[in-house]
């Protein structure tokens, strides 16, 4: 591994996180006067409940402050930027303080002024009614927002975007998303002032224009539903006054020149650097298609990613961030989640009918269950934030955190090969390892975002994270990048701020969880307990020196390290407590399904040999499917290794035997349940032989890397060849271990193809009488001209369904929205009626470790009293009142599964 850049690399190494706690709180910071408490409060009414809460005038004042500093974390995001870029730079001018402000803002400080200016004189171009290309339909947009905003809004928005792709970011991607940040700052404004007519007649007297005029007019009223055309042109516009605005200062392309070139005349006209744009665009082709992309400029990207571990790089535009009060409660479709930010309850795919029919769904019992999920408090962890903060400043390259250096290059350079093959071999190799330097760079910008949503609330008494659904029901957290869903890393980071006695059960639970995350979870509960227990000595180890060496470093050998820290820092405070019982503890325990998909279908099919191998049947030991299937493909493996090829079989039957039995031997001690893991869990969710192959060639080639090597040409091949043949066998198995469980998938995949054969969308009514939609259509486009390129623009809207996809999805999508219904109906009954803490990560059910038997108890209960509801009926029901003259099959005949069974089941979920 090397540095990617030697001359900074020492100051990546050195940055403290502590030294920049002023920038870093910058935006989410605990003080705020009592005056702005009054402004940021006007017109906001806090919730009764909360308010009733308060039992002294102290704790009114200060829940006040909260709810205040909530709004303004917001609505005065980019204000607030713009607030802070102004600022730094007059500190800068005046004061030459350049080397305490971090890399990106010193960039962004510079671009602010000519950005601005340029998009001042569009506004005021616009305003004079002068054209230029598309701006009769953007134009009218950029009237409504200050170019500071404007300005601030689109450079922090590219930066981020850019940064986050390791080949660039796509520009219709990225207009797109720029074109909805303004509309949705459109909005807000809009819903926040008074008197909406006097301002829009103020707007549009100041126009001279009638064309612009009447575009005014069309893009105020309809703001919030904009078509995808307009906000493409929007973002465009915007993109191009960045583009021309933004450029690489001259000291960085001079540094750069001097690396390159060696000592120079600083002087010398003719080695001074061209000018060149931040923000680059280019072509890519992939698959003889061309995409128009945007990349930052290499100087700045490593500038950025290599001397500053990207702090004050997020609060830019990060709107969606962890809330300091409850959310607002859900109360219809288009009302719930942030206070002021507008948020819908579903992330519809632009399908107005599944949208018109949720406002019309009675949805009461589920906007009920995503409010308790809200309104439960979290806290950061300081001890595993510690610890991720210090490895992360020591190099990284541990757990989830990606390693801050990049992979070298092949000492032999392509230039000076001179056989034209090993040439393109080289160039190859050289291909090889910069793509995953950038993919590198992706993961390490991904980290830091996180990282910084953890060290901006770490030090907050409690935070909540509003939630909403996909089209199918699953229930998500809205804000995207630190939450319970994330890597080990992001849950490591989140405890429950409430802290609850551990009592008997409690304590053996956490010894139980902690055995989970090392990966000792195929075994029962009491061998569990006792590998912590024989373990001891290093989760006390582990504990009191986690960056030490030796036993201070078992915790570093788990499957979950970080998860695993967190335990052993509660386990070790509980046990040398007086009391471990009376300890309390606000670790979330972790209780995980079967390979849950699976375990859905088994029980829609009552499939009762499937059932055993995913625990709805009690036994003395949990089953696991990854491991049966992997045996079964492991048998096959070893008996075509050993294929003696006949004779007498013609020259086909014997170059495919050979390429068998080669494949074969190729994976003889290869095969193992993390191989054909993802298989087997995708495999109920409609994986085609394709995604298997890809899924099982990934599992090879790190297998490959592993050993020491990027694989080479020839070595690709064969693991190209032996993942097809893998992949063949692997689904081959589960097809034998499911048979009823298969019939069911059919036979969904056949009602899916009948309703595409009507011309229409497959849909359906979930328990919880969620409405869904599946949203796919055959692809159409149309080329739409912007001010930096022409876009082929995807348009499904009025296109014929696509029967293929309704029928391939329609089976994983049903199971889905199923997971989800048992999920909400558990959620609801811990949360509500045994007022215990709850939170999933869609089939992992979390809670203290002293209510994790009332838990287990209530998501069995929800399991078979939702598997005891005619489901298949029902929707047999739904579909034959839709399509009454189409025939659609009759149910499979199910299986003998006794579905009561599963509450006797101690391994259901475990």
């Amino acid at each position: 591994m090397q540095k990617t850049n030697d001359g900074l690399s020492s100051i990546l190494k050195d940055f403290n996180f502590e030294e920049h706690s002023n920038d870093r709180t910058y935006f989410s910071r605990q003080y705020i006067s009592d005056e702005e408490v009054e402004r940021w409060l006007h017109n906001y009414n806090i919730p009764p409940e909360q308010i009733q809460k308060c039992k002294s005038q102290q704790e009114l004042k200060d829940l006040k402050r909260l709810f205040a500093r909530q709004i303004r974390l917001e609505c005065a995001i980019y204000d607030m930027a713009v607030e802070k870029h102004l600022s730094v730079r007059q500190d800068v001018g005046k004061l030459g303080r350049a080397s305490q402000v971090n890399a990106a803002q010193n960039l962004v400080v510079g671009w602010m002024e000519p950005a601005i200016s340029l998009i001042a004189k569009e506004q005021r171009d616009v305003l004079a009614g002068k054209r230029s290309l598309d701006s009769t339909i953007y134009g009218p947009a950029l009237l409504l927002l200050d170019a500071k905003v404007l300005a601030a809004l689109t450079i922090n928005t590219m930066l981020n975007n850019c940064l986050m792709e390791s080949k660039g970011i796509r520009f219709i991607k990225l207009a797109l998303a720029l074109g909805n940040i303004v509309q949705e700052h459109i909005a807000e404004n809009k819903r926040k002032r008074k008197d909406e007519e006097k301002y829009f007649l103020s707007l549009v007297r100041g126009i001279q224009n009638d064309v612009f005029r009447k575009h005014m007019e069309d893009v105020y009223t309809t703001v919030g539903v904009w078509d995808k055309r307009l906000n493409l042109k929007v973002g465009a516009a915007l993109i191009d006054f960045i583009q021309r605005s933004c450029y690489v200062p001259d000291r960085l392309l001079m540094a750069a020149d001097k690396k390159a070139h060696g000592d120079i005349e600083m002087y010398n006209p003719e080695r001074i650097p061209k000018k060149e744009q931040a923000f680059v665009h280019c072509y890519y082709y992939d698959r003889n298609r061309r995409s128009g992309m945007f990349k930052i400029h290499d100087t700045i990207f490593n500038l950025i990613l290599n001397t500053d571990p990207g702090l004050n790089v997020l609060p830019w535009t990060a709107r969606y961030l962890p809330m300091l009060v409850p959310p607002k409660r859900w109360e219809n479709p288009n009302n719930g989640g942030y206070l002021k930010l507008h948020t819908k309850i579903m992330r519809q795919r632009d399908i107005v009918w599944q949208m018109d029919c949720v406002k019309r769904a009675p949805l009461n019992e589920l906007f009920t269950t995503l409010n308790l999920l809200a309104e439960v408090p979290w806290v950061i962890n300081h001890e595993i934030l510690d610890v991720i903060l210090r490895i992360w400043q020591e190099g990284g390259g541990f757990g989830d955190l990606p390693t801050r250096e990049d992979y070298p290059l092949p000492t032999s350079k392509p230039e000076e090969e001179e056989d034209p093959e090993k040439r393109q071999a080289l160039l190859k190799a050289h291909a090889k390892v910069r793509q995953r330097n950038r993919e590198l760079h992706s993961l390490r910008c991904d980290t830091l975002y996180k990282l910084q949503v953890a060290q901006e609330f770490r030090n907050e008494k409690e935070i909540y994270f509003p939630y909403n659904l996909d089209f199918r029901g699953r229930v998500y957290p809205i804000p995207p990048n630190l939450n319970h869903l994330g890597s080990d890393m992001s849950r490591s980071l989140l405890l429950f701020r409430d802290r609850k006695p551990l009592g008997k059960d409690g304590l053996r639970w956490l010894k139980i969880h902690l055995a989970n995350v090392f990966g000792v979870d195929k075994c029962p509960f009491d061998e569990r307990v006792a590998f912590t227990e024989s373990n001891l000595t290093k989760v006390f180890a582990s504990a009191s020196d986690p960056h030490g060496i030796g036993e201070a470093a078992w915790w570093k050998t788990a499957e979950y390290p970080f998860l695993a820290l967190g335990v052993c820092f509660e386990l070790k405070r509980a046990l040398e407590s007086p009391d471990p019982e009376t300890y309390l503890s606000n670790i979330p325990v972790h209780q995980d399904g079967s390979c849950n998909g699976l375990q859905h279908y088994a029980a829609l099919g009552r499939d009762l040999k499937g059932g055993e191998q995913v625990n709805l049947v009690p036994a003395s030991r949990p089953g696991d499917v990854y491991i049966k299937v992997a045996e079964q493909v492991m048998n096959i493996v070893n008996r075509d290794a050993n294929l003696e090829i006949p004779e007498d079989a013609t020259p086909e039957r014997k170059i495919s035997l050979a390429h068998r039995k080669r494949c074969a031997t190729f994976l003889l001690g290869t095969i193992t349940r993390r191989v054909v893991k993802q298989t087997v869990m995708t495999s109920v969710y409609g994986v085609t032989f394709i995604g298997a192959r890809k899924q099982i060639q990934a599992r090879l080639q790190e297998a490959n890397i592993s050993n020491g090597s990027l694989s080479d040409e020839e070595m690709d091949q064969q693991i190209y060849d032996s993942s097809c043949y893998a992949a063949e066998i692997t689904m081959e198995s589960l097809r034998n271990l499911f048979t009823s469980a298969r019939n069911i998938m059919e036979w969904l995949g056949d009602c899916a193809s009948k309703v595409a054969e009507e011309g229409q969308l497959m849909s359906w009514i979930t328990p919880l009488g969620l409405p869904v939609v599946q949203p796919y259509r055959r692809f159409g486009c149309q080329q739409v001209r912007t001010k930096v390129q022409h876009v082929l623009m995807v348009s499904t809207d009025h296109l014929p369904v696509s029967p293929g996809r309704q029928k391939t999805a329609f089976p994983p999508n049903f199971v889905h929205s199923l997971d989800s219904t048992h999920m909400l109906m558990t959620a609801k009954k811990c949360l509500e009626e045994d007022d215990i803490a709850f939170a999933a990560v869609h089939d992992s059910y979390w809670t203290h470790a002293c209510s994790v038997e009332t838990m287990n108890k209530r998501l069995r209960e929800e399991f078979v009293r939702l598997y005891e509801r005619p489901l298949l009926e029902d929707l047999l029901e739904q579909l034959e009142l839709r399509f009454p003259t189409t025939k659609f099959r009759k149910i499979p005949k199910l299986g003998e599964l006794q579905l009561r069974n599963v509450l006797q089941s101690e391994y259901f979920f475990n």
